[in-house]
């Protein structure tokens, strides 16, 4: 299975992993390969690997990992459904609950930037232990907040807890699934994401009308326990690399290595085919039954250690963003969509307790659910809609996938991503019934849903083998964007109005979209010019 003839295949398009291509058979026996094969890990035929792992098992451990997302973006925003309790209890200001927030966003940029390099050389395992254990402490803390400097401190915490969860779902992702299923991945993960962003601020606030804040964070250190529970004694690690030196003399184990293969075709040169084409499936080739399956303790190990230096973890994500065209494209529309929520949530507790519309905290929760349907929608447009139309543009295009044809249904999520934020600030500012603005923020989660998945995937199918770095990168430019934000939301409120400040919004929105433009008709230049550094940078992993 390993080496240069290893293929996915679904339908009558072929891939090789991690280039980004697909391959076109047209019955001959063979199958062109395209002109730039990079290297990347190939599956296995050892069921212990992730990538061949069954569907329930995949979705069972994948479905852990959604519900620590939701807890996470739960944390991350439903403390600004309280803003309006916390100023009379704590004697704090709005400006200083905005400062609060700053610091939660510092904890969010540098997080990643220390976690997630343990991640490629522990495991993820324990990546999500720590995570999901940090959260449950901050969860608890917060319930116990009594001056400014614990809700600093406690926010700077729950911050680095978070900070992980974006750049290690997606190594989760590339881990467990192929290419033609990931935008459908994304697609659940962008759903979740965004049903703890928007969805469970209407419980908490609801709660928080009838017992108080404090109880709303008592409850999710309780949810938080039961999830870190589940996490310590059936989450299984996913990081894997592939066999080669048997069993392992001292400790009876397999001992394992990444297996890359750097065979790189010239352009028109034939590879001749199989009779039985790999299904893309984890059940569809043969298993090699004389590797064992790994014990539960294996499996349940608390790290898996890997002897690479861990220094370059540090410092890749930074050149990665720098120099690979897609990756900066993707953090730039993730930074700006971040920036946009961060403003419309912070209005939206600024604003509406005050007149003309004087809600509750429970009634600001229920604010969120335009956002939220409009979000899920466009998770699904961008996602399996986005997974569809990929098999519909390769065909067009001769049976060869592009990453860049995921970004080519996003005219119409761009012009809502525009249009919502512009209808949210005008009719809000007019005094306008809170249906407009709730209709507003959907169109706006429409937008946001769909371009942040599809560029998600588009990193993922472009840069399969460097995952980690480059979302670490693009979780530490979404965030370190979004510091300032706070502290400049009030003044520019207050200086420019409510309507000139989403105007600017909605247009700055348009304006970096359209750089999404330049990505679909030129990504596969980018991708060739630096085929070589990518080449060399898959080899260290």
């Amino acid at each position: 299975m390993a080496g240069q003839g290893s293929v996915e295949s679904y339908g009558d398009i072929d891939s090789f992993p991690g280039t980004g291509l697909l391959i076109r058979d047209d019955g001959s026996g063979e199958r062109q390969v395209p002109p730039m094969i990079v290297p990347s890990p190939v599956p296995t035929r050892d069921s212990n690997e992730p990538l061949n792992w069954s569907t329930a098992r995949k979705a069972f451990q994948f479905t852990l990992v959604l519900a620590v997302t939701w807890l996470i973006f739960t944390a991350l925003t439903i403390h600004q459904i309280f803003w309006q309790l916390m100023v009379v209890d704590l004697i704090v200001t709005y400006t200083q609950l905005n400062q609060a927030m700053s610091v939660n966003f510092v904890g969010l940029a540098t997080g990643c930037i220390i976690f997630i390099p343990l991640a490629k050389r522990f495991g993820r395992r324990p990546v999500y232990l720590v995570s999901t254990g940090l959260m449950l402490i901050t969860s608890f803390r917060s319930a116990g907040i009594t001056s400014l400097v614990k809700l600093y401190i406690t926010n700077l915490l729950q911050g680095l807890a978070g900070s992980t969860d974006e750049a290690i779902v997606q190594i989760t992702i590339a881990d467990l699934f192929f290419v033609h299923q990931r935008g459908g991945m994304n697609a659940l993960y962008m759903t979740i994401m965004m049903i703890g962003s928007f969805l469970t601020p209407m419980a908490a606030g609801a709660q928080a009308t009838n017992l108080g804040w404090r109880w709303s964070y008592r409850t999710m250190g309780i949810l938080n326990t039961a999830l870190f529970l589940l996490f310590l004694i059936i989450h299984e690690e996913s990081k894997y690399s592939s066999i080669v030196n048997g069993i392992n003399p001292t400790s009876g184990a397999v001992d394992r290595v990444q297996e890359t293969t750097s065979h790189k075709p010239d352009h028109g040169t034939p590879l001749k085919a199989s009779n039985t084409v790999q299904e893309c499936n984890s059940t569809s080739h043969d298993m090699d039954v004389t590797i064992p399956m790994d014990t539960w303790r294996k499996r349940l190990a608390l790290w898996t250690y890997t002897s690479e230096s861990i220094w370059p973890y540090y410092y890749r994500p930074f050149e990665v963003l720098v120099t690979f065209p897609a990756v900066l494209c993707c953090g730039l529309q993730y930074a700006c969509g971040v920036m946009w929520l961060t403003i419309l949530s912070s209005v939206l507790s600024l604003v509406f307790p005050l007149p003309p519309y004087e809600f509750t905290p429970a009634q600001v929760g229920y604010m969120s659910v335009g956002p939220f349907i409009g979000n899920l929608l466009g998770s699904f447009y961008g996602g399996f809609l986005g997974d569809w139309s990929i098999r519909v543009f390769s065909r067009r295009n001769n049976g060869y996938y592009e990453p860049e044809m995921r970004l080519y249904i996003l005219h119409v999520p761009a012009l809502a991503l525009c249009g919502g934020l512009i209808m949210f600030g005008v009719t809000i500012d007019r005094g306008m019934h809170w249906i407009l603005p709730s209709i507003a923020g959907a169109l706006f989660g429409f937008g946001l849903g769909t371009i942040s998945d599809a560029c998600l995937t588009l990193v993922i199918d472009s840069y399969v083998a460097i995952t980690g770095d480059a979302f670490t990168g693009v979780a530490f430019l979404r965030y370190s964007l979004s510091i300032g934000i706070p502290f400049a939301i009030t003044p520019w409120m207050e200086r420019s109005g409510l309507t000139n400040m989403f105007i600017a919004c909605g247009f700055i929105s348009l304006v970096i979209t359209f750089t999404l433009v330049a990505m679909a008709m030129y990504g596969k230049r980018f991708r060739r010019a630096i085929s070589t550094r990518y080449c060399k940078m898959a080899s260290l992993q």
